[in-house]
């Protein structure tokens, strides 16, 4: 059986939308639902729910238009901020064994850009473990990631990135990708990948914005030192257009949700 919401806060009510899932659950094994309640814009096909924390199932047929909604404004975004230029680089090991650093250097508007390819950081033979290098100046970083299939084989994340805070303010956008299998590597930091199919048998230490997700582990929402825990604080990030630069919040119709303490689950 799967077990939702173990990490809420106690302020979390029973009426609260903790699991909303568009169009229907699958079947399969009992559902475990800790705290709030269960938001279905279809049926729970018969499924058991033990809701722990005295919530209900309710039906709400506004999800699914909620969701497409989502999902343009999401791929909308992930394609903007690929265009972005890169100032920040990533140092590679080539020929033995090493760390891949990501060297993250700022300009004005705190914002640390990386250009990478899928293969380059996630299938290097070489990869030992992955490490961030902030300067002064950085403030939130976009790692856009080139590729459509994303192979998690070398290395593992350490260091400053598996701080709360660069959990918080990296956001990893898998802009073309279509599947992502992590394996049995721990993530840390956002995705967006509003293409993929994410497979993965560890934890995601961040928002996942993807057009589905299997997953035998947690998703963990980074701890916020807001009042209002495990919310993604999110970061605004200029992406230039034509005659006027704008600012768009990454992932934001989920960032919304988020900070209401929902958590949307399902495919697109």
């Amino acid at each position: 059986s799967s077990v939702l919401g173990i990490r809420l806060k106690s302020t979390v009510t029973s009426t609260d939308r903790s699991f909303v899932v568009g169009n229907n659950l699958v079947s399969g094994n009992p559902l475990n639902v800790q705290r709030g309640s269960l938001y279905i814009d279809g049926s729970t096909n018969g499924r058991i729910i033990n809701f722990n924390g005295g919530g209900s199932v309710v039906a709400d047929h506004s999800i699914d238009a909620s969701l497409n909604q989502i999902r343009g404004y999401s791929i909308a975004e992930s394609q903007a901020l690929s265009t972005m230029l890169a100032d920040s680089t990533v140092t590679l090991p080539s020929g033995s064994p090493g760390p891949t650093t990501f060297n993250a250097t700022a300009g004005a508007d705190g914002v640390a850009v990386f250009n990478v390819t899928a293969a380059s950081i996630f299938s290097n033979p070489f990869g030992q473990q992955f490490d961030l290098n902030a300067d002064a100046n950085t403030a939130n970083i976009i790692i856009n990631v080139s590729g459509t299939s994303v192979n998690w084989t070398n290395g593992n994340m350490v260091g400053n990135l598996t701080s709360n805070y660069w959990q918080e303010h990296t956001l990893w956008n898998f802009y073309e990708a279509t599947t992502i299998n992590l394996n049995e590597h721990r993530f840390n930091g956002g995705i967006l990948a509003p293409y993929a199919s994410i497979t993965t048998q560890s934890e995601i230490d961040g928002l996942v914005v993807a057009n589905n997700l299997t997953t035998a582990a947690e998703v963990r929402l980074p701890d916020s030192t807001s009042a209002n825990a495990y919310a993604y604080d999110g970061f605004a990030a200029p992406v230039p257009e034509p005659g006027s630069a704008v600012f768009l919040l990454a992932a934001g119709g989920l960032f919304l949700i988020m900070r209401n303490r929902r958590l949307v689950t399902g495919s697109y």
